[in-house]
């Protein structure tokens, strides 16, 4: 689509599916969420909410009201699939992204256009906060961090977030995971429920192969069946490349694909941190600074959904490649750069992202 239809399409978008996705009493809450956090650079909460509502002091309680609806944080998911982004097919890459003492866990379908699209988050308190620090925020994040992980620990958290999206779309996609994910608790949910994942291992990881007990690094073949945890998966070891220090070794538990596919599968990997790196720079992300989980979901959930608006109505898939004319790849111009100047350059004559902002009158008394 051109520039010059981004924002009514996105408009029409919002209004035909993605309101209509909540509850009628959510929707002012939602309006309002978009216009204050949706392709829009992050100041503060505050800042965000009175650049949307003129009054300070129904900025700040529409702001409060929004980043306290728990079960709103929970809705987004379905608001997001409204998109149809997502399918049994796709390619979901997960990775984990601190943010000053809270984390969030982030799914992110792959494009094979340089950045994906979060389709999940969740959202909890950091693995590891500081037990020295005399700063009241940092030892309350902590009370509050080891409160939590007596109910549940952070791999808990981490399977529950992978199982809520399987239950919210009715099937897994196919999960693609670094090497922080290779713990025998995740491998043994995923395995046992069909989900196909690929995870990348570190080199000095043990498994067993042929009865014997052995290294990664030492396996003679780049594709072979081994056992670990007492299941029978596969170990797919990546072509030697100059760029690389050491070849990926991916454990998979995916047999129909051949070596070249699997590498290529886990090379789209590292579309979630340019997308990490495009968010945080384009929106200013590494100004989030809450202290609680909810709050931080809500937020990301609304700033992914309208890369994923941009997505959908811009279609980089169905045009050539948008790049600056360069050979320097670190003066390319990502989709979501571009699709996000252009609906700047069309929202300076527009009256806004939903057309459904309190103050021009749509809502009524809000």
């Amino acid at each position: 689509m051109s520039s010059a239809s981004i924002v009514r399409d996105s408009r029409t978008l919002i209004q035909s599916n993605l309101l209509l996705s909540v509850p009628t009493k959510w929707w002012p809450q939602l309006g309002f969420g978009l216009e204050a956090f949706a392709l829009r650079p992050f100041q503060s909460a505050g800042s965000n909410a009175r650049s949307v509502v003129a009054n300070t002091n129904t900025a700040a309680s529409k702001m409060l009201r929004l980043l306290g609806n728990q079960k709103l944080a929970v809705q987004l998911g379905a608001v997001f699939d409204q998109l149809n982004l997502i399918r049994p097919g796709s390619f979901v890459n997960i990775d984990h992204s601190d943010l000053d003492g809270l984390t969030a866990l982030v799914g992110a379908i792959q494009t094979r256009r340089g950045r994906a699209i979060p389709c999940m988050v969740e959202t909890t308190y950091a693995h590891c906060i500081p037990a020295d620090s005399d700063q009241p925020r940092w030892q309350r994040l902590r009370q509050d961090m080891l409160f939590c992980r007596q109910a549940q620990s952070f791999t808990g958290h981490t399977i529950d977030a992978l199982q809520n999206l399987h239950d919210r779309l009715g099937f897994w996609p196919k999960l693609v995971f670094d090497r922080g994910f290779g713990n025998e608790s995740i491998i043994e949910h995923l395995n046992a429920e069909g989900a196909i994942f690929y995870i990348r291992l570190k080199a000095e990881h043990y498994v067993e192969c042929d009865g014997r007990r052995t290294k990664i690094e030492q396996l003679p073949a780049e594709d072979a069946t081994i056992q670990l945890f007492g299941m029978s998966l596969r170990i797919v070891r990546s072509p030697h490349s100059r760029r690389a220090k050491q070849p990926w070794y991916i454990l998979t538990n995916d047999f129909g694909s051949n070596r070249n596919k699997v590498v290529k599968i886990y090379y789209h990997r590292f579309e979630i941190e340019e997308a990490f790196k495009d968010t945080k720079h384009l929106f200013e992300l590494q100004r989030l600074s809450f202290t609680r989980p909810t709050s931080l979901k809500i937020v990301l959930w609304l700033v992914f959904l309208g890369i994923a608006l941009l997505y959908v109505v811009t279609e980089p898939d169905k045009q050539p490649s948008q790049q600056t004319r360069t050979d320097n790849s670190k003066k390319r111009i990502s989709w979501v750069r571009r699709a996000y100047e252009q609906f700047q350059r069309e929202l300076t004559s527009c009256r806004g992202l939903t057309g459904l902002t309190p103050r021009a009158g749509y809502w009524g008394q809000v």
